[in-house]
């Protein structure tokens, strides 16, 4: 059941689709780009990134099925496989779950799909996961992709983001930079960039958030979001799936 609503207040106006994020990963969208991407990451990412799977692998212990939102090629479905009895993952993009099934081991079961419209039914999931900042990229689907992850879920499961904070944005423009270096990308277009966003030149476009704009977009999705901060580069957000979410028991 895919879900539509007008953008929270205050979010940046950047479309997800033929001008945004997605347009951008589908033409780039070799098997290698993420893991070439996730290499040339500086430090301050690297140590974001080792902190992020250390804060899911505590927050996910003993769950039985989960799923991640924007999976790609199944780099945090390998580290958390055995924090659930079952992973499933979903992706917009062919390719980066092919190379996921070609990966994994033991495999998870995967499915092409966006988050505004997930292909599954009411209440399957004990916790559904979107790190990596994949929220950061939807544009204007993060309203909708949280009513879908809210739908998905059972009651009394849990939704667990994260998020890049309004302090990451040195150490992001540091990681373009590295990756306009090794030929990934190309350079920031600042004339369309600010403060809670990010645009290259070529179309990749990712938000950072402050915490009353999450506060805000949790809330309009029929969940009670507890945000704290990780390390200086993320917001985590954790919120437990109650019949107010507008799911069905």
């Amino acid at each position: 059941m895919a879900v539509t609503s007008k953008p929270a207040p205050s979010a940046p106006l950047q479309p997800m689709g033929a001008s945004g994020a997605a347009a951008f990963y589908q033409r780039h969208a070799r098997a290698t780009f993420l893991e070439e991407g996730y290499g040339v990451a500086p430090p301050r990412i690297q140590a974001a990134l080792a902190e992020e799977i250390e804060f899911l692998r505590h927050a996910l212990p003993g769950m039985g099925r989960a799923l991640e939102l924007g999976c790609g090629h199944g780099r945090l479905l390998d580290a958390l496989r055995d924090c659930a009895a079952e992973w499933v993952g979903v992706d917009f993009l062919k390719t980066y779950l092919h190379d996921a099934r070609r990966r994994l081991s033991p495999p998870a079961r995967l499915a092409a799909g966006r988050g505004s419209g997930l292909p599954f039914a009411d209440a399957v999931f004990d916790a559904v996961v979107c790190a990596q900042n994949t929220l950061g990229l939807m544009g204007e689907e993060k309203l909708p992709a949280m009513r879908e992850a809210a739908r998905v879920t059972r009651r009394g499961g849990r939704l667990l983001c994260v998020v890049y904070s309004e302090s990451s944005v040195v150490s992001r423009t540091e990681w373009y930079a590295a990756m306009h270096a090794r030929g990934l990308m190309a350079p920031l277009d600042w004339a369309r960039s600010g403060p809670e966003l990010l645009v290259t030149e070529d179309g990749h476009a990712s938000e950072c958030f402050r915490r009353e704009r999450l506060e805000e977009l949790f809330r309009e999705a029929g969940l009670v979001p507890r945000i704290e901060r990780l390390g200086e580069v993320y917001w985590t957000v954790q919120a437990t799936v109650s019949s107010r979410t507008g799911c069905r028991e």
